[in-house]
């Protein structure tokens, strides 16, 4: 029978200039979406349509709760802050899988409901001006 990722085993960490937020605590969702975009090379005669790899780009999005007094992470994660998200889903051991992302932040968003725990939710945009993204292991 396979083995199957648990959840609280995620270690999640997004490293800024002013330092590094450890968010596998208090994280609900870790989404990360590697994307590549394709070059249409059809011509003449072609009956089917011809394609080339180019350029490779991610995303990620997560779900904190908020902590009371939790002000530090929010303003990590301002609009356009560059820094680095690394999503390592089984934690630290060794040949497990490690995400690495450096990306720009794309605003945390707060929600308060009424009657329920309040989150953030975040987007982070890969940019290579900063690196590549890596989907390797440890």
């Amino acid at each position: 029978m396979a083995e199957l990722i648990s959840g609280p085993t995620l270690v999640l960490t997004w490293t800024i200039s002013g330092g590094s937020f450890a968010l596998a605590a208090d994280y609900r969702t870790c989404a990360f979406n590697p994307s590549i975009t394709y070059e249409d090379v059809s011509a003449g005669s072609d009956t089917q349509i011809g394609r080339l790899t180019t350029l490779k780009d991610a995303t990620a999005s997560i779900e904190l709760l908020i902590q009371t007094g939790g002000t530090a992470i929010a303003a990590a994660m301002q609009p356009g802050q560059a820094g680095t998200l690394v999503i390592q889903p089984e934690g630290t051991a060794t040949n497990k899988r490690k995400i690495t992302l450096p990306s720009y932040c794309d605003g945390a968003t707060p929600t308060f409901p009424y009657a329920n725990v309040a989150v953030i939710t975040c987007g982070f945009t890969g940019s290579s001006v900063l690196g590549n993204f890596t989907d390797g292991v440890n």
